[in-house]
């Protein structure tokens, strides 16, 4: 019952189209949340229905770091806005504060199964997720968290965020079906850093082509230079730069000088390569990344920051997809509608960020596009985003 999840329509892959509930033309008031308040969202017309399904959302709300505060407060924002949008008349968001600390987080979910939820999404961070996956297990609900940490996953336990595994898997393969066969990367030596090493040498050599070399280097622009070195001569065809921000800025002119001539290479990154400034870099011209399809998200943002006064963080579309999601599900008769076998369906849901499932372990497989930056830091999409997964052979 895979199903766009979209404040318009509802789908079925290979489906028919059928019309959801028009939202209404204020939109969600905005909600804080604090440990002493953790209130109720209901869907439009959910209040006083005796069938309500109540979902939990499990954000750290309280917690000591400012920024991962306002993190938790756009996720509510952006689930509020998902079911509004999905015009819901039986689902009950229960938002739940995981506080500081694992015993807060598990809590926090123990409150809200004992209120009756069927289904939690969050937490958002993986020592919250790790309190409340063994309560959840034992009361049988399973668990949508947005951690990014792979250890967390499985067993119930579906991790919904953005694994960069998954994005060096699109933009490694491509290079290799244009032809790509000789590959470096220069890696910062960081945790970052190690995941996309692993799933880089993975997809090289699981297709037959060669890791002509990887040179790490620490996270800092002295860095850069003697390890830009130790790989510029080694005869590659393509090298990945899992790097964002100034250091893929500062690290780019400095290969190309240094290494072959920039028309017999191609530059790959992964979604951190997604920045404005970065496109605007002259010695990124051709380079390869990938990344989310980009088509519904400038309407999100633009409605957020219109119901919120600011912009949403990256992060803000898994709330609202996983929200959605819920409600899609919903729809099942009660222990039946939220299993594991419901969740991680094979063809997938489509929401915010383009078609997603969840595997048998739990983490996410996406559906993501390869763009390609052009002068004057234009891009182009170099290969368009599956819209289905039986399609593409994902």
């Amino acid at each position: 019952m895979g199903a766009t999840l979209s404040a318009c329509e509802t789908f079925k892959f290979g489906g028919e189209r059928s019309p959801s509930p028009t939202p209404q033309a204020q939109g969600p008031r905005p909600t804080t949340v604090t440990p002493t308040q953790p209130g109720e969202v209901p869907g439009p017309g959910a209040q006083g229905n005796p069938n309500q399904v109540r979902v939990a959302l499990l954000l750290p709300f309280s917690h000591p770091s400012k920024e991962t505060r306002a993190v938790a407060q756009a996720l509510l924002n952006a689930a509020q806005m998902a079911i509004f949008d999905m015009g819901s008349h039986t689902m009950t968001l229960l938002p739940r504060d995981t506080g500081a600390t694992p015993e807060t987080a598990a809590a926090a979910a123990t409150d809200a199964i004992d209120k009756g939820a069927e289904l939690i999404l969050g937490p958002l961070l993986a020592a919250d997720v790790r309190a409340v996956a063994p309560i959840a297990r034992q009361r049988n609900v399973p668990v949508i968290a947005f951690s990014t940490d792979r250890t967390v996953a499985g067993d119930g336990v579906f991790l919904l965020s953005f694994l960069p595994e998954t994005e060096v898997t699109r933009v490694i393969s491509y290079a290799i079906a244009q032809g790509r066969s000789r590959f470096a990367a220069l890696i910062p030596a960081t945790p970052y850093g190690q995941r996309v090493e692993e799933a880089f040498r993975a997809t090289v050599t699981s297709a037959g082509r060669e890791v002509v070399s990887v040179q790490s280097y620490q996270p800092n622009a002295q860095a850069l230079e003697p390890a830009i070195n130790a790989v510029a001569k080694t005869g590659f065809d393509a090298i990945f730069l899992p790097e964002g921000g100034t250091m893929l800025r500062s690290l780019a002119p400095i290969l190309l000088v240094k290494g072959p001539d920039s028309k017999q290479i191609k530059l790959l990154g992964t979604g951190l390569w997604d920045d404005p400034a970065v496109a605007k870099e002259p010695s990124l011209i051709g380079g390869w990344y990938s990344v989310t399809p980009q088509d519904q998200r400038p309407n999100f943002t633009s409605r957020y920051q219109q119901l919120y006064t600011n912009k949403p963080p990256r992060i803000a579309t898994l709330a609202y997809d996983g929200v959605a999601l819920a409600s899609t599900l919903s729809r099942g008769s009660p222990g039946r509608r939220y299993t594991r076998e419901t969740i991680s369906d094979p063809n997938g849901f489509a929401g915010i960020d383009g078609i997603f499932r969840f595997l048998p372990n739990g983490f996410t497989e996406r559906g993501l596009a390869v763009m390609e930056i052009a002068p004057n830091g234009q891009l182009l999409i170099a290969s368009p985003a599956a819209s289905t997964f039986q399609a593409q052979g994902f």
